[in-house]
């Protein structure tokens, strides 16, 4: 089985208490229009979409995820209510949705039900990037590089791990701004995320930020 049927066969065994999701699901199996009733209705038909008409490239080869869109407007008001900027194609004469920068795939994938998923596009991320900068740096360097992938990649799953648990708006703006930063860049060094910054930061005030952030989300790992 291909990791895409795998993806689906996993997103269509999430169960959906309240019968508004299931209508939403439905929806998008069949890529009709759906009234959103709760706040899981968008990514409910996000996920009916995918299931029945998507696939997502194997991430350890490359990063890609698409969708049938026949009922364009009706996907492009979920992805907006789920925080997903999609990019829209053509393939074989139909409509489609399709998703090529990591963040956005983690996104859909948090959104949608499948964060283990989001996490592993994340992590596979930040080690295909420091991979690249390996290649130009000594094996001494490396060895530094090595140890800032993986504390990049704890990071960004817990930046993850509190957008699926809705507690990512509830940061301080700060806060917000340095977790961005890190998903948007997580090959950076924390120098080098540093100069990202709107406003001047120490190096220990990025290292408290970080710290805070990976804090926040402890309570939520190994759920």
């Amino acid at each position: 089985m291909s990791y895409s049927d795998e993806l689906k066969e996993r997103l269509a065994a999430v169960e959906m208490k309240k019968e508004c999701c299931r209508a939403a699901y439905s929806a998008g199996t069949r890529c009709t229009g759906y009234e959103a009733v709760c706040e899981n209705d968008a990514a409910c038909f996000l996920r009916g979409l995918f299931v029945a008409h998507g696939s997502m490239t194997d991430p350890e080869k490359q990063f890609y995820l698409s969708f049938d869109a026949f009922s364009s407007p009706a996907a492009a008001l979920a992805l907006g209510r789920c925080g997903v900027t999609p990019l829209w194609g053509a393939h074989r004469g139909k409509k489609i949705v399709y998703l090529r920068e990591t963040d956005s795939i983690s996104d859909f994938l948090t959104a949608v039900g499948a964060s283990h998923d989001a996490l592993r596009v994340l992590e596979l991320s930040v080690l295909k990037s420091m991979k690249r900068e390996a290649n130009r740096a000594s094996n001494a360097e490396f060895a530094n590089m090595d140890k800032t992938a993986t504390a990049s990649a704890y990071i960004c799953e817990a930046i993850l791990l509190l957008k699926k648990h809705r507690d990512f708006a509830k940061l301080p703006e700060p806060l917000k701004e340095t977790a961005r930063l890190r998903l948007e860049f997580p090959e950076l060094s924390l120098d080098a995320l540093r100069a990202k910054h709107s406003s001047p930061i120490s190096k220990s005030g990025l290292n408290h930020r970080l710290r805070t952030i990976a804090d926040r989300a402890e309570k939520y790992r190994n759920k």
